[in-house]
C-alpha cells in the first residue's frame, strides 16, 4: 500500500516537472530582431533582404512552436517579426511605386516640352533642354542665344550637327502636323541624387491618300542635382543624349 503510494507520488511529480519545462524559440527571437531591423529599408533598399529573412524565420518559428506541444514559446516574438517585416516592406513598396509614378509623370511633361520646341524649330530651347538645369544659359531672347553660340566655333559646329540630325530635321519638317503620343516606359531608375527615365513616344503624321503613318522615338531624361562645388542645389530635368528613332520589340 505504501509502495503503491510512493510510486503514484513519484509519477505525479515527474509529470508535473516535464509539463512545466519550456524554452524560448530561437527562430522566434531572431525573427523579431530581423523584423524590427527591416525598417532600415527606409534608408536603403539594400536592407530588403532583412525583411525576407524575418518573414521566413517568423513562419518557421510559428510552425515549430505549434508542433512542439507546449515545449517552445515565443509566438508573440514571431508575430512581432512577421508584422514588422510586412509593414516595412509593404510601405516601402507603396512609397517606391508612388515615387516612380511621379518621376514618370514629370519626365513625360519634360519630354513633351522638348518635342514641342523641336517641332516649332526653337533650337535654342531644344538645346537648352539637353543641358544640366543649373548650367543653362540665362539669355533673354533666341537672337541673343544665337549670337552667343556663333561666337564659339565649337558651339557653332555642334549646332549644325544637331540640326542636321535626321530625326531633328523630320520633326522640324512635320511641325504641328505630327502628333506626339506617349507609348511606354522602358526604364525608371532612382539613385541617391538622380532619377533616370527612358520612354518611347509614337509620332503620328498624315501621309498620302488620307492615311496616317507612325514611327517611334526613344528618349532618355535625367533629373539630378548640380555638383556641390556650385554652392547650391536645384533639381532639374535634362535630355540625356540625343533622342533617336526606335522600333519596339513587339513590332520586330
Amino acid at each position: 500500500m505504501n509502495n503503491d503510494s510512493v510510486f503514484k507520488t513519484s509519477w505525479s511529480d515527474a509529470s508535473e516537472t516535464e509539463a512545466s519545462y519550456t524554452r524560448l524559440s530561437v527562430p522566434a527571437l531572431l525573427s523579431a530582431f530581423f523584423g524590427l531591423s527591416t525598417f532600415l529599408v527606409y534608408f536603403s533598399y539594400w536592407f530588403f533582404f532583412l525583411g525576407v529573412i524575418a518573414l521566413l524565420l517568423s513562419l518557421f518559428a510559428l510552425w515549430t512552436i505549434r508542433n512542439a506541444e507546449g515545449i517552445l514559446v515565443g509566438t508573440s516574438l514571431a508575430y512581432i517579426g512577421l508584422s514588422s517585416a510586412v509593414v516595412a516592406l509593404v510601405s516601402v513598396a507603396i512609397f517606391w511605386a508612388t515615387y516612380q509614378y511621379g518621376v514618370r509623370r514629370e519626365a513625360d511633361q519634360f519630354f513633351r516640352l522638348w518635342f514641342v520646341a523641336v517641332q516649332q524649330g526653337d533650337i535654342p530651347r531644344a538645346r537648352e533642354y539637353q543641358t544640366l538645369y543649373a548650367n543653362r544659359s540665362k539669355v533673354a531672347s533666341a537672337d541673343e542665344w544665337w549670337s552667343t553660340q556663333y561666337q564659339n566655333q565649337h558651339a557653332h559646329r555642334a549646332i549644325h550637327q544637331y540640326v542636321e540630325n535626321k530625326l531633328i530635321r523630320v520633326l522640324m519638317a512635320l511641325g504641328d502636323k505630327a502628333k506626339v503620343s506617349y507609348y511606354k516606359t522602358l526604364e525608371v531608375t532612382s539613385e541617391r541624387e538622380a532619377d533616370t527615365v527612358v520612354s518611347v513616344y509614337a509620332i503620328t503624321f498624315p501621309a498620302e491618300f488620307g492615311r496616317t503613318e507612325t514611327f517611334f522615338v526613344k528618349i532618355s531624361g535625367k533629373r539630378a542635382y548640380p555638383s556641390e562645388t556650385q554652392g547650391f542645389k536645384a533639381a532639374g530635368w535634362r535630355i540625356d543624349g540625343l533622342p533617336a528613332v526606335y522600333l519596339p520589340d513587339e513590332f520586330k
